[in-house]
């Protein structure tokens, strides 16, 4: 993979300043998927929980290739069996301060988006930045489906935000149990491959310097600037938080029908 070598290797510093225009360059990806896929590169830190959920299928659209499902049962959220699947990947050799995030996401023809569910994001810190749990020693931006296929970034952040912060009309405050980031900036469409990109760039701690961007198939849809993701340097982006759920904490957030998401092309890159 050339873009693993331009990253790793100053013998490639002219090819690496001519591919950061175009996005930076890779510095991990998955293994293609196949049938009896280990997720052996992924360096798994915790998890992972709902493996029954978890199967590689034919890709839905067709394309001939193996692909990642994640399968939700008719009524499940947060706190059923067959409610997706979760885990802390450890991906980076080491923690970076500026990491895209990129993957192909499609949504069953027949998905009902019901309240919201959770999606992929980036990690760092420890692995509790989730559940209710303050964000003390760690973050989360893990993408999030609301009604009607709205799109945002459910952020785990400390609460030190600048003063206005929560008047923000792109930021849904709640630091117990997520921040909403850019709610209805964009839509997720059914029955067709999107391809969902984040880039987090960590502020230095004791300052409001870091942002959060969102691309949606190759167009920036969200911008969130002047953010806090932590408040000590050791804490660095790790990789990424793979957790997909209907909910929320209760039945109201349930699934109206079995239904899949799917998954390939997980991508980590330099920021540029």
């Amino acid at each position: 993979m050339i873009y693993d070598k331009i990253c790793g290797s100053g013998v490639h510093v002219v090819l690496l300043a001519i591919f950061t225009v175009v996005g930076g360059c890779v510095l991990w990806q998955n293994d293609a998927f196949t049938q009896s896929y280990t997720f052996s590169n992924w360096n798994m830190k915790s998890g992972p929980w709902g493996k029954e959920s978890l199967s590689f299928v034919d890709d839905p659209a067709g394309s001939g290739e193996i692909v990642l499902r994640n399968f939700y049962k008719n009524g499940s959220y947060s706190k059923t069996s067959y409610r997706g699947v979760g885990f802390y990947a450890e991906n980076l050799a080491e923690g970076r301060i500026c990491v895209k995030l990129s993957y192909d996401l499609y949504f069953e023809p027949n998905f009902d988006f019901v309240r919201g569910g959770k999606l992929p994001g980036l990690w760092g810190g420890s692995t509790s930045c989730s559940g209710g749990r303050d964000a003390l020693d760690c973050f989360t931006t893990r993408f999030m489906w609301r009604s009607q296929g709205n799109g945002e970034v459910y952020a785990y952040i400390p609460d030190n935000q600048r003063s206005d912060f929560c008047t923000s009309a792109d930021v849904h405050c709640n630091f117990q149990y997520g921040n909403s980031l850019g709610r209805g900036s964009w839509k997720f469409a059914i029955g067709q491959w999107l391809r969902l990109e984040q880039e987090v760039k960590l502020n230095d701690p004791s300052n409001h310097n870091g942002y959060v961007k969102v691309w949606l198939d190759g167009t920036q849809v969200y911008e969130r600037q002047a953010l806090v993701f932590r408040n000590q340097n050791d804490i660095r982006i790790d990789g990424i938080a793979f957790s997909t759920f209907f909910g929320g904490s209760d039945e109201s957030w349930a699934s109206t029908v079995d239904t899949y998401t799917y998954y390939k092309n997980f991508q980590l890159s330099t920021c540029g």
